[in-house]
C-alpha cells in the first residue's frame, strides 16, 4: 500500500500557512480600519466597515455621531455659559443662590431657606472637596438643638384623638428651671399661635394634653416626625445605660456667604430646614464644580479658531437678548441673515422651537435637538433659536471632524484590497481542504487499485475524538475571545496578554497563531472524521457501539447457554441477595444485638460453605486442566480420577478421558495405517525391482547387439530411458519408505560441507553447462565441518542440483551461500524458477509435489522430500523460500564438536 504521505504533509503546511495569512489580513482590517478621536468626554474609536467604504465622509456613521456630539456639547455649553458668564465673560463674583439653583438642575428638596455663595467660593469648594463633621448628641440636645420647641402650638391631635408633632411653629428658649414640666401658653395678639392657624380653645386642650405625657414622650413626637421627612445621615443609636445617642454629620462650611455667614445653623430654625438647606448647598457644589470643568474645556474646544463646528444659539430671557456664538461676525445679524450664512455650510442644522422651524440636511432629526434642550430646559425658553453647521473644508486642524475625515480618507480606499486579498486566500485554503477531504485515507495498493486505511489516531473510540473536538472548540474561544479584545481595543488602550503589553508585531503575530490553531484543529478532526466515514468505522468504532456488542455478545452467549446462564447466575443472584437482605436485616436490628449478632453469624457462616465450594470447584477444575495438559503432551494413557470429583467437574473429567481414550485409538490406527503403507510401498517397490532388473538386463542385450534399422533402435533406446526412470522412481520410493519407517542407519563422521559442495558442483558443471547455469560459490575455500553420513548427505545435494536443473531458468545464476554462526553451520542455494511457481513452498517438501504442475518433465516429485527428511535425521532444518520467481532453499546442521560426535 502506497500512502502520498510527504505530499499530504506539505499541503497541509500549505493550508495552515494560508489561514495564518487570513487572519493577518484580517487583522490588517481590525487593526487599521479605525479612526480614533479627541472628544469632549475623551478619546473615541469609530471602526470603518466594509459597507462604509462607498459613502463619503459626510454620508458616514461616523460623521453623523461627530455630528451628533457636537450637537450635544454645544446645547451643553449654551446652558453652562447662562450659568457662569455674564455679559458672554466667566464671571467669578456670579451670585449663586443654592436653592434655586438646586431646584433648575432638579435636586432641590423641597426646602423653604436659602443661602447665596459666589461662583468663585463654590467652585474651589468643590475642588477642596466637601467634608463634615460628625455631631454626637443626646435625643434631649438633638431635639432642642436649634430651641426649645415642646410648645403646644406645634402639636396637634390626630384622626384618633391622640397627641402628636405638627410643625415647627414656635421655636424659642428652653423651659426656665429645665425639668420635664411644660411652660404655660403665651396669650396675646401676636403669639405664635397665628402661624399655626390653631385657636385659643385648641391650644388650651393641647396644653392638657402636653401634661399629660412626659418630657421623653414629647421629645419622641418631635424626632418621629423629624424622620419621617427622610432626611438623609441621621442615625440613632442606644447605649449600654440605654439613653439614646443621635449621629449626624454637619457640613464644614470653608466659605462665608455673601451675607458674612459661615454657618448653614444661621439660617434654619430646625433640623428639617437645616438638611434641606444643607443637602442644597452640596448638589450646588458638585454640580457646579463639574459644570466649571466642563465649561472650560467645551468653551476651549469650540472656540472658533479650534473648531470647524460654527454655532450661534439666540434666546429673549428676562435680562433681555443672549446670544452665544463661536463666529462674532454673525452676532449683531438678523436672524434671517444668520440662517443665510449657515445654509452655505455643507451640513447645518436650524431650529427656532418658537415658530417650530427645523431646517436641516442631516439625519439629526427634530425630536434628537428636542431631546438634548430638554435636559437643560430651565437654560433654553421658548424663544431660543439656534443655529449649527460644520465647514467641510476642514480647514482647521486638530479637531475631531479635520483628524476623522483624514484617516477616513486614507483607510477607505484600501479597505476593499484587503477584503478581496481574504477572500482569494480563503478561496486557496478551501480548495486544498476539498483536495485533502477527497483523498483522505485513500491509498494505492500493490495492484493499483485504491484501498481505504486508517491510521493509529482513527482507531481511538469515537467519542474520545469528539471530546478532542469539544476541547478544540473550546479553545477556539477562549482564542476568540482574545482577538475580539485586541480588535475591539486597537487604538483605544494598549492591549495586555497576562500583564503583557502587546506591540502591533505581537498582535499580527497572535492572529497568525489563532488561525493556524484553528486549522490545524479542525484539519486534525474532520479528516478522521472522513477517514473513519470512508472506513466504516465512524459508529462501529465508537465506545457506544463497543458497549452495544458487548451487551449484545452477552445476551447471545447466555442464550446459547441457558443450562449454564440458570445453574450459575440464579444461585449467584440468590447468593447476593441473600447477603443484601442480611446486611439491611442487621441494620434494622442493630439495637436488638443478639438478633443482629445471630444474623451476622449466619452471614459468615454461609460465606464460608460457599467460599468453600468455591474452592473444591477450583481445585477440581486445576486436576482437569492438568489432565488435558498431559494428554496434549502425549499422554494418551493418562485418565482424570472423575471419581473424586462433583458436579459438572466430574462430567467434564469423563469427557476428557473419553477425548484421551479416542485420540489414543486415532494414534494407533494411524501408526499401523502408515505402517501398513510403508510396507505396501516396499513390497511393490521390491516386487517392482525383479521384473524391472530383467527388463534393464534385456534392453542392455538389445543394446549390444548395435541394431541400426529404424525404428528398431529407436524403440531400444525409450525402452532404456523410460527403464532407467522406473527405477530411479523405484529407489526413491524404498528410499523414502526406510527414512520415514526409520529403519535407515547413518554411518556419521566428520564430514567437510564445504568439500562436498565444490564436490557436487563439479559433479554437475556439465549438466549445469547444458543449462546455460552459472554456479556462485564464494566460501569454496573455507572448511566447514560437521557430523554426518556423506553418501546421505551427497544425495541431499544431488536432489538439489537436479531440481536446479530441471526447473531453473537458462541463462541465469546459482547463488551458494554458507555461514557459520552461533554453532550452526547454514547453507542458502538460490535460482530463479523457468516457470511461474503456482504451489506454496511449504508443498514442494511433500512426497509427489512437482513445481510443474503439467508434469511434462522428468521427475517423481520426491527429491525434495527425501532432501529434507535426511537433513532432518541428521538433526538440521530444511526450509523452502519464494519471493516471485526467486527459489531458496535454506540448510542448516550443527558445527561438528567432538566431544558430542563421541557421545
Amino acid at each position: 500500500m502506497k500512502i502520498k504521505r510527504f505530499k499530504r504533509l506539505c499541503l497541509e503546511l500549505l493550508q495552515h500557512l494560508l489561514a495564518a495569512g487570513i487572519m493577518m489580513t484580517v487583522a490588517s482590517l481590525l487593526l487599521n480600519s479605525y479612526i480614533a478621536v479627541d472628544s469632549i468626554d475623551g478619546p473615541k474609536v469609530y471602526r470603518i466597515f466594509p459597507i462604509d467604504t462607498g459613502l463619503e465622509f459626510e454620508e458616514s456613521e461616523i460623521y453623523q455621531d461627530l455630528f451628533r456630539n457636537a450637537v450635544s456639547d454645544i446645547t451643553q455649553l449654551v446652558a453652562l455659559k447662562g450659568q457662569l458668564e455674564t455679559d458672554g465673560v466667566l464671571n467669578p463674583s456670579k451670585k449663586i443662590d443654592v436653592t434655586e439653583y438646586a431646584s433648575e438642575i432638579g435636586e432641590d428638596s423641597g426646602c423653604a431657606l436659602t443661602a447665596v455663595y459666589t461662583l468663585d467660593d463654590i467652585v474651589k469648594w468643590g475642588k477642596s472637596g466637601v467634608e463634615y463633621t460628625d455631631r454626637f448628641m443626646s435625643m434631649t440636645e438633638f431635639v432642642n438643638y436649634f430651641g426649645y420647641c415642646i410648645y403646644p402650638e406645634n402639636f396637634k391631635l390626630d384622626e384618633y384623638d391622640q397627641l402628636c408633632f405638627d410643625d415647627f411653629y414656635h421655636v424659642g428658649e428652653e423651659a426656665e428651671d429645665g425639668g420635664d414640666e411644660s411652660p404655660e401658653p403665651e396669650t396675646g395678639e401676636d403669639m405664635p399661635a397665628a402661624l399655626s392657624g390653631k385657636t385659643m380653645e385648641e391650644i388650651a386642650a393641647l396644653s392638657e394634653k402636653l401634661e399629660e405625657s412626659t418630657q421623653e414622650q414629647l421629645e419622641d413626637m418631635v424626632f418621629s416626625h423629624i424622620m419621617s421627612e427622610n432626611l438623609d445621615g441621621i442615625n440613632l443609636s442606644r447605649e449600654d445605660d440605654g439613653s439614646l445617642t443621635v449621629y449626624i454629620p454637619m457640613l464644614n462650611c470653608r466659605y462665608a456667604t455673601v451675607d458674612g455667614e459661615r454657618q448653614l445653623t444661621a439660617y434654619a430654625q430646625n433640623w428639617i430646614d437645616y438638611i434641606k438647606l444643607q443637602e442644597n448647598v452640596v448638589a450646588a457644589i458638585d454640580s457646579l464644580t463639574v459644570n466649571y470643568q466642563r465649561y472650560q474645556i467645551c468653551n476651549e474646544a469650540y472656540k472658533g479658531t479650534n473648531s470647524n463646528v460654527k454655532y450661534m444659539v439666540r434666546m429673549m430671557t428676562d435680562k433681555g437678548m443672549c446670544t452665544y456664538t463661536n463666529v462674532p461676525n454673525l452676532a449683531g445679524l438678523e436672524d434671517n441673515e444668520v440662517t443665510e450664512s449657515f445654509n452655505e455650510y455643507r451640513r447645518y442644522l436650524i431650529y427656532y422651537p418658537d415658530s417650530l422651524v427645523f431646517m436641516g440636511n442631516t439625519i439629526f432629526s427634530e425630536e434628537e435637538i428636542d431631546e438634548y434642550i430638554g435636559v437643560y430646559s430651565y437654560a433654553y425658553p421658548d424663544t431660543t433659536h439656534i443655529w449649527l453647521g460644520v465647514d467641510s473644508r476642514y480647514a482647521i486642524e486638530g479637531d475631531a471632524f479635520h483628524t476623522a475625515n483624514a484617516i477616513y480618507q486614507k483607510i477607505v480606499p484600501n479597505v476593499g484590497r484587503f477584503i478581496m486579498l481574504t477572500m482569494m486566500l480563503a478561496l486557496f485554503w478551501l480548495g486544498i481542504g476539498i483536495y485533502l477531504t477527497v483523498t483522505a485515507g485513500t491509498a494505492i495498493g500493490e495492484n493499483g487499485e485504491q484501498v481505504q486505511y486508517l491510521n493509529r489516531f482513527d482507531k481511538l473510540w469515537t467519542e474520545l475524538l469528539l471530546l478532542l473536538a469539544a476541547g478544540f472548540v473550546y479553545g477556539g474561544l477562549q482564542g476568540y475571545q482574545i482577538i475580539v479584545e485586541i480588535a475591539e481595543t486597537a487604538g483605544v488602550v494598549p492591549t495586555r496578554l497576562m500583564g503583557v503589553e502587546l506591540t502591533k508585531l505581537y498582535r499580527y503575530g497572535l492572529f497568525a497563531v489563532y488561525g493556524i490553531y484553528v486549522s490545524v484543529c479542525f484539519g486534525i478532526v474532520w479528516h478522521s472524521i472522513v477517514r473513519r466515514m470512508k472506513a466504516g468505522s465512524l459508529l462501529q468504532g465508537s465506545f457506544l457501539h463497543f458497549a452495544y456488542r458487548g451487551i449484545d455478545n452477552a445476551v447471545r452467549f447466555i442464550l446459547r447457554h441457558k443450562n449454564s446462564a440458570v445453574s450459575m447466575l440464579l444461585p449467584y443472584n440468590m447468593f447476593l441477595f441473600t447477603n443484601l437482605l442480611g446486611i439491611v436485616t442487621t441494620y434494622k436490628l442493630w439495637d436488638r444485638h443478639m438478633y443482629a449478632f445471630l444474623i451476622l453469624a449466619a452471614m459468615v457462616v454461609m460465606d464460608g460453605i460457599i467460599g468453600v465450594f468455591l474452592l473444591r470447584r477450583n481445585a477440581e477444575q486445576a486436576e482437569i486442566v492438568e489432565g488435558i495438559h498431559r494428554i496434549r503432551d502425549g499422554e494418551v494413557e493418562y485418565k482424570v480420577d472423575a471419581d473424586s470429583l462433583h458436579g459438572s467437574s466430574k462430567e467434564v473429567a469423563i469427557a476428557v478421558n473419553n477425548i484421551g481414550e479416542g485420540i489414543r485409538k486415532a494414534v494407533k490406527t494411524s501408526m499401523e495405517d502408515e505402517r501398513m503403507k510403508t510396507e505396501l510401498i516396499t513390497n511393490v517397490s521390491h516386487d517392482l525391482k525383479t521384473p524391472l532388473t530383467s527388463i534393464i538386463s534385456y534392453v542392455d542385450l538389445l543394446k549390444r547387439l548395435r541394431i541400426q534399422e529404424e525404428p528398431a533402435k529407436g524403440y531400444i533406446n525409450i525402452l532404456d530411458s523410460k527403464a532407467q526412470r522406473l527405477k530411479q522412481l523405484t529407489d526413491d520410493l524404498v528410499e523414502a519408505s526406510r527414512i520415514s519407517s526409520g529403519s535407515i542407519v547413518l554411518e556419521k563422521e566428520k564430514l567437510n560441507l564445504t568439500e562436498l559442495l565444490n564436490q557436487g558442483i563439479g559433479e554437475f558443471s556439465e549438466k549445469m553447462e547444458e543449462c546455460r547455469l552459472q554456479v556462485v560459490f564464494d566460501q569454496a575455500d573455507a572448511p566447514a565441518y560437521i557430523y554426518a553420513d556423506s553418501r546421505r548427505m551427497w544425495r541431499v545435494l544431488e536432489n538439489l542440483f537436479n531440481n536446479i536443473c530441471k526447473y531453473a531458468l537458462e541463462g541465469t545464476r546459482v547463488y551458494i551461500d554458507m555461514a557459520m554462526e552461533k554453532g550452526r553451520i547454514e547453507v542458502s542455494v538460490k535460482n530463479i524458477s523457468r516457470q511461474q511457481m503456482s504451489v506454496r513452498p511449504e508443498e514442494l517438501a511433500e512426497r509427489f509435489i512437482r513445481g510443474d504442475s503439467s508434469r511434462t518433465t522428468e521427475g517423481s516429485g520426491l527429491g525434495l522430500s527425501i532432501a529434507k527428511s535426511l537433513v532432518q535425521v541428521h538433526g538440521g532444518d530444511f526450509e523452502i523460500l519464494m519471493d516471485g520467481d526467486l527459489f531458496k532453499v535454506r540448510l542448516a546442521f550443527p558445527e561438528y564438536d567432538e566431544n558430542a560426535a563421541s557421545d
